[in-house]
């Protein structure tokens, strides 16, 4: 008898787009598919739209309680689900008739995996209309690695989860909101789950490219201090269960990555930047030829962002010649 697989869907704030991906998993060539939408809060009217999607194989509940975002909305979706296996669809995204058959037929091939990990691919209006994929999956190269210097190389749609070894690593962070497919990946790697890649097969999952806003892409200050939560909480998980020392040293790296992605992205970002530079520099006690030269950086980059965007890019060039190369994963130029 096939399992049952859940297919879990957080929502806020978009009942059109998100009719349409329970649609899409609902024509799914294997009929043992359960969809459960968890609405984060949205809009009277919304909630009222969405409350009209229940059927016989669609749960439909709200989040009352917990920090917002979808990471709990999706740990509530696998709470209330009952399948064996867990696939996560964010509500703007549409499934392929034939994912769940595909990805059930590769588990059944080797079923001591714990998660197995499938290509999904980018569109704007139409699925298919574009052979972009989300990223690169590439068995030759170390994903935790990847993970650790924000080269995520898998979707949170990329995985078809067991439960059991979903709910072993405690779900997701809830208080990550931004890099929350990361996070979990990258936990569920180095806590020893068995993952299994499959770059070839043909993308199943496909991801909407909008210009719709969306709560992850505004800085609001509680996204802001998600991000740093994130680096925090990474940095206690990764110092207490990895014996990879690399790994953790990477993942250092992504302190002063964040610093200046809020450099270049939040207004009066000093206050923003000091929390993340302190917490840096209270986990990893860098040299003092780090510190200096990373807060020399940022020093004038506040300083010059604006007025100077020249001296700007001179100190920065300064800086990747005294920093580690990992604080610099892409070696990437400020933008012209």
């Amino acid at each position: 008898m096939t399992p049952l697989v859940s297919v879990v869907i957080p929502h806020f704030e978009r009942s059109d787009l998100l009719r349409a991906a329970i649609d899409s998993v609902l024509q799914s060539s294997v009929s043992q598919v359960e969809v459960i939408v968890v609405d984060d809060g949205s809009s009277d009217d919304e909630w009222t739209k969405v409350q009209r999607y229940r059927d016989v194989n669609v749960q439909v509940i709200q989040r009352t309680d917990g920090i917002k975002g979808p990471s709990r909305c999706r740990n509530l979706g696998v709470e209330r689900s009952k399948g064996e296996y867990v696939i996560f669809l964010d509500s703007d995204d549409l499934m392929a008739p034939w994912c769940v058959k595909h990805r059930l037929r590769i588990a059944d091939a080797e079923p001591q995996a714990d998660l197995w990990v499938f290509p999904v691919l980018l569109f704007t209006h139409n699925p298919g209309e574009e052979d972009s994929f989300w990223n690169a999956i590439d068995c030759k190269r170390d994903a935790a690695t990847r993970f650790a210097t924000g080269d995520s190389p898998w979707h949170t749609s990329s995985t078809l989860w067991k439960k059991t070894a979903l709910t072993s690593i405690g779900g997701f962070n809830e208080s990550v909101m931004y890099g929350d497919d990361s996070d979990i990946h990258l936990r569920a790697i180095v806590s020893g789950l068995d993952y299994r890649e499959y770059p070839a097969a043909v993308p199943d999952v496909f991801i909407r490219r909008s210009d719709a806003p969306r709560i992850t892409n505004s800085l609001t200050s509680a996204l802001v201090e998600s991000r740093r939560a994130r680096l925090r909480e990474g940095t206690t998980f990764l110092k207490s269960a990895s014996g990879d020392s690399e790994l953790v040293r990477v993942w250092e790296a992504q302190y002063f990555v964040e610093a200046e992605f809020l450099l270049f992205n939040l207004d009066h970002a000093g206050k923003a930047i000091e929390l993340v530079l302190a917490d840096w520099e209270c986990e990893f006690a860098p040299s003092s030829l780090v510190r200096r030269s990373v807060r020399g950086y940022f020093a004038l980059g506040l300083a010059s962002r604006r007025r100077a965007y020249l001296l700007l890019r001179v100190a920065r060039r300064v800086a990747m010649m005294l920093l580690p190369p990992s604080f610099f994963p892409f070696r990437r130029e400020i933008a012209q």
